[in-house]
């Protein structure tokens, strides 16, 4: 049984999910008294939770004023790979600069674990070790300021996410394949070329998410 810090806690983090595993889709209002009744508990860590997840760019309004799912436009994906590309250009380019032999074996790691999920057709786990990967770059590059803007991008780009991976032409093995390109110019301290291709790979993976996106309309 998973035990959290508080009720708040509980029910932020099951919302959370809920809402990036799509279970609550787009633009689905948060009614309080059927959450109150999901989760066996008062109105306030309710709120609390609420207050959270909009801070996490997941919902928008408030549980008094018809609080909903957010909705992302075509306009809302622009921006938010807009934003990835030049942060995780910025990233790749830093780590490169900061990079160990300890550092390194981790980046590897992530590599060799995530090149297990393709072996197994694991598109879940696949989804949890890219986010690893980012999120390894961003903290190798010593720019507490940069990771901290990574990060709040981070829930929306795993609904984003979960698109892109899974489309015709972009799944598991490109993307693999990018990020090994990747960590081998961090490794060899190649920074300019470190960050030109971290940049390529979220222009490539937003060019097909908006090709998709224009197509279904979500």
């Amino acid at each position: 049984m998973k035990k959290y810090s508080s009720k708040s806690e509980k029910v932020y983090k099951i919302l959370r999910e809920e809402i990036i595993q799509r279970k609550f889709p787009p633009g689905e209002r948060l009614v309080e008294r059927d959450l109150i009744k999901k989760f066996g508990i008062s109105k306030t860590p309710i709120r609390e939770a609420i207050i959270r997840l909009k801070k996490d760019g997941l919902v928008e309004g408030s549980l008094r004023q018809s609080a909903s799912v957010i909705r992302i436009s075509r306009k809302d994906v622009v921006e938010i790979y807009d934003l990835r590309e030049i942060l995780e250009g910025l990233a790749a380019k830093y780590a490169a600069e900061e990079i160990t032999s300890e550092k390194a074996e981790k980046l590897r790691l992530i590599i060799r674990l995530s090149e297990n999920c393709l072996k197994e057709n694991n598109f879940k786990e696949y989804s949890r070790f890219d986010l690893k990967f980012r999120n390894s770059i961003g903290i190798i590059s010593e720019n507490k300021r940069l990771y901290q803007m990574m990060q709040s991008l981070r829930y929306q780009i795993r609904i984003l996410m979960a698109t892109s991976i899974t489309l015709l032409g972009r799944g598991m093995k490109e993307s693999l394949s990018e990020h090994k390109k990747i960590v081998e110019t961090i490794i060899n301290q190649n920074s300019d070329l470190a960050e030109k291709m971290a940049k390529e790979h979220v222009r490539k993976t937003k060019e097909v998410v908006l090709d998709w996106f224009d197509r279904a309309q979500w």
